[in-house]
């Protein structure tokens, strides 16, 4: 399955998501709304949260039948909230579990709060990936409480793993991600977030 990239303010979005429509293997869109603050200043991503065609693509794309993969920062949670609850019929994956970038605990705290802007939307999914990118030199350890959290607003039912490769091979190597999620979350949740999850979020079929 694929998520593609789509520009949701383009004027020939209803083109491009016909042509998405004949590929089965396209299951959602994606168009990146915030990496990292001082990033952001400078190619302006952020502004597509004052777009009206913005709202209107995702409300288009859901109609469509597509998701949206959703990368944005804690700065954003609140504007993007107040969006996304103008779209209930688009199914949304939070990547990165939303790029907690400030990993003190203060940090972790405000974003944990922030974080129930989006956990509280029903048809929002978190996708535990991407930790790696703010910490370089995380540990499973250093991971815990954002997994942790994700886990306890989304509930298993709403949370799936995300390897993020090749970026996060930068920090580390795939064996290691996936054994650190795997020691993190409870038994009880494991099939729902290394499977379930995605396979209902994405409408996938197991391969003949």
């Amino acid at each position: 399955a694929q998520v593609v990239f789509c520009d949701l303010t383009a004027d020939d979005l209803g083109d491009t998501l016909d042509r998405f429509q004949t590929l089965p293997t396209v299951k959602g869109v994606r168009q990146i709304v915030g990496r990292a603050p001082g990033e952001d200043a400078v190619t302006g991503t952020n502004a597509l949260l004052d777009d009206p065609r913005f709202i209107e693509g995702l409300r288009e794309a859901g109609r469509r039948g597509f998701s949206f993969d959703l990368q944005l920062i804690p700065e954003l949670y609140e504007q993007m909230g107040e969006i996304l609850a103008e779209v209930p019929g688009t199914r949304v994956a939070l990547c990165h579990a939303g790029s907690p970038h400030d990993r003190t605990p203060q940090g972790l705290a405000k974003w944990a709060k922030a974080l129930r802007l989006l956990s509280n939307l029903n048809h929002v999914t978190c996708k535990l990936s991407g930790l790696g990118m703010f910490d370089h030199d995380w540990t499973p350890e250093t991971i815990r409480p954002i997994v942790e959290t994700c886990l306890d607003q989304f509930e298993p039912a709403r949370c799936m793993f995300g390897s993020n490769f090749p970026v996060d091979s930068l920090y580390s190597n795939y064996a290691t991600i996936v054994a650190a999620y795997e020691a993190l979350v409870p038994k009880a949740a494991k099939s729902a977030v290394f499977g379930e999850t995605a396979a209902g979020f994405y409408d996938l079929t197991p391969a003949p």
